[in-house]
């Protein structure tokens, strides 16, 4: 059988991605560790603190990633920083965090880093698609080809 791949997009299963909820998890052990050392303390039930988090990590984590092209490894030269803002929960017991996205400045839950790019940025700025969906196109070209 004859496969069409026309207008393809990129596909998240192929893209590395940063969930919010695992980057606030790993810095906030980490930042809360160094205030520690200093007698200071951190809690993310204080919106103060909160504010605080989110200053420190916008002022000093960026990401820098590797990809794999045929066979090489190789480091991206953008240093993409990691912008975040957070809401109240609707429970008043705390806050959601967000990422906000490097290109459209939208809140989002991931950023995604697919191959042969420099910037992590959201699914719709990469124009990043299931691999459902492209199967799914695949088979409406199917029937418009058949029909010709």
């Amino acid at each position: 059988m004859f496969k069409y791949y026309f207008n393809k997009r990129p596909v998240v299963e192929n893209s590395q991605v940063n969930n919010v909820s695992v980057f606030v998890r790993h810095n906030y052990l980490l930042i809360k560790e160094k205030l520690k050392e200093k007698g200071e303390d951190l809690d993310l039930n204080k919106e103060e603190d909160v504010k605080l988090f989110v200053k420190i990590v916008e002022q000093g984590v960026t990401v820098n990633l590797k990809q794999e092209k045929n066979g090489e490894v190789s480091t991206t030269e953008y240093m993409n920083p990691m912008k975040l803002t957070y809401t109240k929960s609707n429970l008043n017991k705390g806050f959601i965090f967000w990422f906000v996205c490097n290109l459209c400045g939208r809140k989002v839950r991931y950023l995604y880093f697919p191959p042969n790019s420099e910037v992590m940025a959201c699914r719709r700025c990469h124009r990043l698609a299931y691999k459902k969906q492209n199967e799914n196109d695949s088979k409406i070209l199917r029937k418009l080809m058949r029909g010709l």
